[in-house]
């Protein structure tokens, strides 16, 4: 019988070592913990991270400069600059602030805190389906910063129109808004932001004309799409071939005939009585086109639109001034809040969410319309909205 020589060199077996029962206990909870975080981490990726925003002040201020990646005045305080020619704006008397939410990928804690009803009232996980949609989420820069042009340019119109002003908008072609994943288009290279001018050689003027021309294509057609990456730069001509509509697609709304996976709308440029820009920094999104009218038309009118009250408003806006809805509402309200705001105009349907978080110190108000916000400025609240001679 062979033996094993033992440490000390006497000739009998050495035994083996039982682990320590601590050294047990920490294993056991390493893999235990490490098994939960790549759980907690698995289910975090299928949601992002809503939390309260910036509520910047809408200004014309020079002092409204970039500082570390921001915009923001004198003191730190975040701004939005809106530039507008020399003798058109005025100093205002109070102050218009548009707010957003800061959107994150969750994380494995988040996650965790969600299941365990700890995430607090300030902030909301949100599945990324509910979110993005089908549209990838390497797309949503992008979409977001198209919106937030659009915003811009809405504001601007429906402002310039409740001061009297005259204004054009001409057609450029059809803008790619959202591209879905594996989709014909998407396989064919065409991005969000692509502007296509014409389908198989014939002109296309806008969305509406895009659609008129795809629409009764069957299956397997062959599109020459011309399309630029802004107007007057260089054209190229993509091919792509119409498929069927996966059955997952004609789920979430799409005819089921063939289809492209792309959703376009109208490119317009805009021709003004005069300049009307706005510098919002890296927020994007579309949801700050009412308090953009509200702070064009205060530094428009003379400044005392606001009746010297600190104003907060979130809602999509049409160049008519209807007023659409928005997400984030919770974390809006609280953010606004934090920052002084006396009355946040909301959109109708996202009231109750705005109230359930608010305190008494801020007053909500529901609106449908530009119109009915001005109507409560004035009111309400003493604002002032003089009308130039346009």
């Amino acid at each position: 019988m062979a033996l094993t020589a033992s440490p000390t060199g006497s000739g009998h077996s050495a035994k083996r070592r039982s682990p320590p029962r601590l050294l047990l206990f920490c294993l056991a909870a390493v893999l235990v913990v490490g098994g939960l975080t790549a759980l907690a981490s698995h289910y975090a990726n299928g949601y992002f991270l809503f939390s309260p925003g910036t509520a910047p002040s809408i200004t014309s201020s020079a002092q409204c400069r970039a500082s570390q990646g921001q915009l923001a005045l004198p003191g730190g305080a975040p701004c939005v600059k809106l530039v507008l020619p020399p003798g058109k704006s005025h100093e205002v008397n109070g102050k218009v602030l548009m707010v957003d939410v800061e959107v994150s990928q969750a994380g494995p804690w988040d996650w965790a805190r969600y299941e365990l009803g700890l995430l607090g009232g300030d902030r909301q996980l949100i599945p990324v389906a509910a979110y993005a949609g089908p549209t990838p989420t390497s797309e949503l820069g992008c979409q977001d910063t198209q919106m937030m042009q659009s915003a811009t340019q809405d504001a601007a119109l429906a402002a310039l129109a409740e001061l009297h002003y005259r204004v054009g908008e001409y057609p450029l072609g059809a803008e790619v808004t959202t591209v879905l994943a594996g989709a014909p288009a998407w396989s064919a290279g065409i991005k969000c932001n692509d502007l296509i001018t014409a389908v198989n050689g014939k002109p296309v003027i806008d969305a509406t004309e895009f659609t008129d021309l795809v629409q009764s294509l069957p299956v397997g057609a062959l599109l020459k799409l011309s399309d630029h990456t802004s107007p007057g730069g260089p054209a190229r001509t993509v091919e792509v071939r119409f498929a069927k509509t996966p059955p997952k697609m004609v789920a979430l709304g799409f005819p089921p005939r063939a289809y492209l996976g792309l959703a376009v709308e109208t490119r317009v440029r805009l021709v003004l009585p005069f300049q009307v820009s706005i510098n919002a920094g890296d927020i994007g999104g579309p949801s700050a086109g009412l308090a953009f009218a509200l702070g064009i038309l205060d530094a428009l009118s003379g400044g005392d639109l606001t009746g010297g009250h600190v104003v907060a408003a979130t809602g999509t806006i049409a160049p008519d001034g209807q007023v659409g809805d928005v997400s984030g509402v919770q974390e809006k309200t609280i953010a606004v809040e934090d920052a002084g705001a006396q009355v946040f105009f909301v959109p109708t349907t996202e009231l109750h969410a705005a109230k359930s978080v608010a305190s008494a110190r801020l007053r909500i108000v529901a609106v449908t319309t530009l119109a009915e916000a001005l109507r409560v400025l004035q009111q309400q609240y003493g604002g002032k909205l003089p009308l130039p001679q346009a």
